[in-house]
């Protein structure tokens, strides 16, 4: 999917000067029929592109609460629960390469109608979830409670980064009672019988603090 988006717009640069050119042909033909559609053409390339990628003004009124059901829906194939991410309150993000690989780490706030839906979750919630449709080809582990369970490390370890700006750690949730992790991920099996651990979607629920933890780290 990212290879075919990456070339629909490599696509789409590279079509620009070539429409230019030929508007600039018709203009000096005085072709006023063929200058009237390349020149539809050429708007029509600026306003759809720019529309999908969110770069054109008012696009954000759309797109916005199209991403808020997104998200929702999401958080439902996560937790059992619809809700929506609150204040974002830290994130980093390195570049993605072509292929999507890259490490991301989002911390949100989540609304006290949430929180306290998580101080006391179903049973499904720990027999049934996470199963998201973006995953589905990936191993699932599904929600504990806390504390993490050390046998797990290496998942924590390629999941785990240090929270600079923030006054506590992945460890420190961890380590907490009542909270909740999971995780889904994808090894890289070896001819030799090696594997490792290849991408990580981590999450940790914490509903005393009022926050949700979502990382992703691909490779």
């Amino acid at each position: 999917m990212i290879l075919i988006i990456l070339f629909v717009t490599v696509l789409i640069i590279i079509s620009y000067p070539i429409v230019g050119y030929k508007i600039y042909k018709a203009f000096r033909k005085n072709d006023k029929l063929k200058l009237y559609k390349l020149t539809t053409f050429l708007i029509i390339l600026i306003l759809v592109p720019g529309f999908f990628w969110k770069i054109l003004p008012g696009s954000d009124f759309f797109w916005g609460p199209v991403e808020k059901v997104q998200e929702r829906n999401y958080n439902e194939e996560l937790t059992g629960f619809k809700f929506n991410d609150g204040e974002k309150i830290y994130e980093y993000e390195t570049e993605r390469a072509f292929n999507g690989d890259g490490y991301s780490i989002w911390v949100y706030k989540i609304d006290n109608s949430t929180a306290n839906y998580f101080k006391k979750p179903n049973r499904e919630f720990f027999i049934k979830y996470p199963k998201t449709e973006l995953r589905n080809h990936w191993k699932s582990e599904l929600w504990k409670k806390t504390p993490f369970d050390k046998k797990e490390q290496k998942f924590l370890d390629f999941a785990h980064t240090e929270l600079d700006k923030l006054d506590f750690e992945l460890e420190d949730l961890l380590s907490e009672e009542g909270n909740y992790y999971s995780y889904e991920y994808l090894t890289h099996d070896f001819n030799n019988g090696t594997i490792f651990i290849g991408n990580i979607d981590f999450y940790i629920i914490c509903p005393e603090r009022k926050i949700i933890v979502k990382i992703n780290h691909n490779t």
